[in-house]
């Protein structure tokens, strides 16, 4: 029986083995991130008031050009319902779009928190340079598998980037969270005195960046045990709840942003 977590598996072709109870999770995975991806979609069409802006466009295009061809390309592939090159086509482009977008979405609500020029400068720099450093290889060397009969000679250099481009990304999202992070605590130590519903609203937005740095730990994780087919689907998937959370932060934000202390004062002298 072929290795299920072998690197050669998770790029260049389907799914080898005989686990019915591995095919099914990899089905359950991709079946609900693909879900979860086209009812994100709805969501942010009835949100959004205004179809404009950085926030929304990174947000829409990351989930129907991103984890919508990501699912449905890893789905044909691993079941082998389609060729192997159209299948790679819609995991390697939908990957790519897919994390560099979520890159880009953290960076789009900085600004709410971070007002240094040259910080914001900075970010966007690291995930344009990002992209265009890690993703033009791992494309090549995604191709390069598949069009090599043997796959040896571009397998071992994608094992080893794929390891590197999961590493940087990860630390790329580990640092903007971070400055996110930074400045809310910021922000909390300089009004001591505002009401309790605006501490909460902080700490709220605290504990959904550590919930997201966590899941790129664990998917770091089983990418250096090579665990390849279940972190690539699991990937998928917790990138659905990523996108997802990104409302949860939305909506804090606009409420911290829009906070008006008088309120909570008036309500105050009611009670």
């Amino acid at each position: 029986m072929a290795n299920d977590s072998a690197p050669i598996q998770g790029i260049a072709g389907h799914y080898t083995g005989d686990s019915l109870a591995l095919q099914a999770t990899l089905a359950t995975l991709l079946g609900c991130a693909l879900y979860s991806a086209l009812e994100l979609i709805l969501l942010i069409f009835v949100t959004f008031h205004h179809y404009a802006g950085l926030y929304f466009w990174s947000l829409l295009l990351s989930t129907s050009l991103g984890i919508v061809p990501q699912s449905l390309g890893l789905l044909l592939k691993y079941f082998k319902l389609a060729p192997i090159y159209l299948s790679v086509t819609l995991t390697t482009f939908g990957w790519a779009i897919m994390v560099t977008g979520q890159s880009v979405v953290l960076y789009s609500r900085l600004h709410l928190v971070v007002r240094n020029a040259v910080v914001l400068r900075s970010v966007l720099t690291m995930i344009v340079v990002d992209a265009i450093i890690i993703q033009i290889p791992h494309i090549v060397f995604s191709y390069g598998v598949i069009a090599d009969d043997s796959g040896s000679r571009y397998m071992r250099i994608y094992t080893i980037w794929e390891k590197l481009q999961m590493t940087v990304f990860f630390t790329q999202e580990v640092i903007i969270s971070a400055i996110f992070l930074v400045q809310t605590v910021r922000l909390l130590t300089l009004y001591p005195n505002r009401s309790k519903r605006r501490s909460l609203i902080m700490y709220q937005l605290l504990g959904i960046n550590a919930a997201i740095i966590l899941m790129d730990i664990s998917l770091l994780v089983l990418e250096y045990l090579n665990i390849y087919i279940i972190q690539v689907s699991l990937k998928t998937f917790f990138y659905t709840i990523k996108f997802k959370l990104e409302f949860a932060v939305l909506s804090r934000l606009v409420s911290f942003v829009n906070y008006e202390p008088e309120q909570d004062s008036a309500m105050t002298v009611l009670s």
